[in-house]
């Protein structure tokens, strides 16, 4: 982790899921995260919908100088580079593994970087289909006077591991935007192996 916010908001994550994949939504309690609820949003995804905010905190909205609650997940994505972002929340989804995306933003020839970290979660006890992300400026935040911004420039990512490690896997990796068949298979009930955490 690069950041000691994103950290706090990983090591709530972690602790509230157990010995579990993901923790249910239910348990989530806002007042245990307060202090970093203004760069908070969950996204919902399903197999047949693209997935949108359901809500988003206001440092997030007054990024983009909108609500975002109800729009694609793909608005706050730079043209171009949405596909890959999507990509990689699926895969939070699927596998149910928490990820760490390395962001840009930029203003006045000066460069901004943001922690984006996606975790998954459940609205009942049998799969992942909501994302808990967190947007959090890993230095100087980005001045208000370069508000609204354009897009989310997206570097690299990688899963995070329990410990708050994780690999990273550069933009230019393509990421693969097929979705394994077992995915499908266990949003329809079916038991499926999956990768260990």
């Amino acid at each position: 982790m690069l950041h000691t916010a994103t950290q706090e908001i990983f090591n709530y994550w972690n602790g509230l899921r157990g010995s579990r994949p993901a923790p249910l939504r239910s348990e989530i309690d806002p007042s245990a995260l307060r202090r970093f609820l203004p760069h908070l949003f969950i996204v919902h995804s399903t197999v047949s919908d693209r997935p949108t905010f359901a809500l988003a905190g206001t440092r997030i909205c007054e990024l983009f100088d909108r609500e975002l609650r109800g729009l694609d997940y793909t608005f706050m994505w730079l043209g171009g580079q949405d596909d890959e972002p999507t990509t990689i929340l699926n895969h939070v989804l699927f596998y149910e593994r928490p990820a760490l995306l390395d962001i840009r933003l930029s203003h006045d020839e000066q460069d901004y970087a943001h922690d984006l970290l996606l975790m998954p979660i459940r609205s009942q006890g049998y799969q992942s289909d909501r994302v808990l992300g967190a947007l959090v400026p890993r230095e100087t935040p980005l001045p208000f006077t370069a508000l609204p911004v354009r897009g989310l420039a997206f570097e690299s990512w990688g899963f995070v591991k329990p410990d708050g490690t994780r690999p990273t896997i550069s933009a230019d990796s393509n990421v693969s935007t097929a979705m394994p068949i077992t995915f499908f298979r266990r949003l329809v009930g079916q038991k499926t192996a999956q990768p260990g955490r």
